[in-house]
C-alpha cells in the first residue's frame, strides 16, 4: 500500500535553484546520519525547516523547498516492533564500527543499522519522532516539543518539487 507524505526540505538558495532545476535532490552520505542515507524533510510542518535553516545552520539565505513523496515500504521508528529489530541488529553490531572512517570516535550507529536493516528489507523511506532541544514540557502539561523527520532512501519516491518560502536576508538593504 502506498504511503503519501508531505515533506519540508530546507536548504541554501543556491542548493534550492540547483535541485528546481535538475528536479533532484542530493543525497546525503555522511556516516553519522541519524535516519541514514537519503534526502531528509520534515513531516507536514514547514516550520521546522525555516528553523533548521535559521537556527541549525544559521543560513544567510535560505529556501524551503515542499515535495510530495509516496512510499511503498515505510520503516516507522516510532513502531516498537521496528525498534524491536533495531535493538537486535544494534546488539548484534555492538562491538563494531566504534570508529568513523577518519578515525574519530562514532557518536551514533543509527546509519550503520539503519544499512543493516536496508539489507534485510530494503525500504523507501525511514520515519522518526524526535524531541526538539527545548527540554521543558508545555506548562503544566506532559506534552513535549518534537519534529518528524523522513528520511527518502529513494528518490523516485519524491513527485513533486516545488519551492514555497525564499528568504534572502543578505539582499535586504537597512
Amino acid at each position: 500500500m502506498i504511503q503519501t507524505y508531505t515533506g519540508y526540505h530546507g536548504t541554501t538558495i543556491s542548493r534550492g535553484e540547483n535541485i528546481l532545476k535538475t528536479k533532484k535532490y542530493s543525497i546525503s552520505y555522511k556516516e553519522e546520519e541519524w535516519l541514514g542515507r537519503g534526502v531528509y524533510f520534515f513531516e507536514k510542518d514547514i516550520q521546522q525547516a525555516i528553523n533548521f535553516c535559521t537556527k541549525a545552520r544559521k543560513y544567510d539565505d535560505y529556501v524551503i523547498l515542499k515535495s510530495k513523496i509516496e512510499a511503498n515500504i515505510c520503516i516507522d521508528l516510532d513502531n516498537l516492533e521496528t525498534m524491536k529489530i533495531l535493538e537486535k541488529i544494534a546488539k548484534e553490531i555492538q562491538n563494531r564500527y566504534i570508529k568513523l572512517k577518519d578515525g574519530r570516535p562514532r557518536k551514533l550507529k543509527n546509519a550503520v543499522i539503519l544499512d543493516k536493516l536496508y539489507k534485510i528489507k530494503p525500504y523507501d523511506v525511514v520515519k522518526k519522532t524526535f524531541s526538539i532541544e527545548k527540554t521543558t514540557h508545555i506548562y503544566d502539561t506532559n506534552f513535549i516539543w518534537v519534529q518528524v523527520q523522513i528520511c527518502v532512501r529513494n528518490r523516485e519516491c519524491i513527485k513533486t518539487i516545488e519551492e514555497v518560502i525564499r528568504n534572502e536576508r543578505s539582499y535586504v538593504f537597512n
